[in-house]
């Protein structure tokens, strides 16, 4: 199976920096400035080199497989971690932003680099600040994506309490119909929704499923809708779920710690101590 591996890493960490800054202890001052995909975790000098692991042992070619988009003002940074891990420096790429106020969003950075890369076959997308728990074995994923049809993509799900219906993705599954996704609600309240099944932006796109990336950003700009419509990629999950677009089924994992903001990153370190 052919397959390309996508992590987006163009974000600007605010919150993130934000806590650090008022942080009392200032025990966490080293990291102002790192992007939050190469913040330090366990034994891993960044938090995108646990995928490392999880991609070789899934039988992915980091080497040649992997690429990762990120912004103007982390891009050095980006290519000083490639030198100490086999990445080609061309496997990075800038999508010439330079502060969160002019961001391009997610979705928009999935569309720069699928172009930008040439991109053109099925793709796994992962969100450059996303780690699963250690049980997670990417190869049972990529056997179910490659029983597919050709027109079908796959994401990951696992369960959340009430709480954290807000903080999350939460998809509506009907396990009788191979776990096939019926309805995509992003951040809802709980009393939204029964379902209590979170949807991390980890996805694998058939390569005929790729050009719904633009189709979406295509609709939302002649909406005249602002980035927050068509920022974060469970947007375009909701439209092409909710639209009847395509179909997408779901793998169930045990679950992830999504670095926000300092809270969740100490949670990070002590899962990965």
């Amino acid at each position: 199976m052919s397959i390309k591996v996508l992590i987006l890493g163009a974000g600007y960490g605010t919150r993130l920096q934000r806590d650090i800054r008022a942080d009392p202890t200032q025990a966490y001052s080293h990291l102002l400035g790192i992007p939050k995909a190469l913040l330090p975790v366990g034994n891993y000098d960044a938090l995108i080199s646990a995928w490392l692991d999880v991609l070789t042992d899934g039988g992915i070619d980091c080497g040649s497989d992997l690429y990762i988009v990120t912004n103007a003002v982390n891009y050095d940074a980006f290519i000083a971690w490639t030198k100490t891990h086999n990445i080609p420096a061309d496997h990075i790429c800038s999508d010439g932003t330079t502060a969160n106020e002019n961001r391009l969003g997610a979705v928009a950075d999935i569309e720069y680099a699928i172009k930008y890369f040439e991109l053109d076959s099925d793709i796994l997308i992962i969100a450059g600040d996303l780690l699963f728990y250690r049980d997670f074995k990417l190869s049972d994923v990529l056997i179910r994506f490659s029983s597919l049809s050709d027109d079908d993509c796959l994401t990951v799900t696992y369960a959340v309490p009430d709480e954290f219906t807000k903080r999350c993705g939460i998809v509506t599954i009907d396990e009788s119909l191979n776990n096939l996704i019926t309805h995509f609600l992003e951040k809802p309240d709980p009393e939204e929704t029964v379902s209590r099944n979170a949807c991390p932006c980890f996805y694998l796109l058939k390569k005929s499923a790729i050009s719904l990336i633009s189709e979406f950003l295509r609709v939302s700009e002649k909406k005249g809708e602002a980035l927050e419509q068509r920022d974060a990629t469970g947007k375009f999950l909701a439209w092409a779920i909710n639209g009847g677009k395509c179909k997408f089924y779901a793998e169930y994992i045990s679950g992830r710690i999504d670095v926000g903001g300092l809270n969740s990153y100490v949670e990070a370190l002590k899962y990965f101590e």
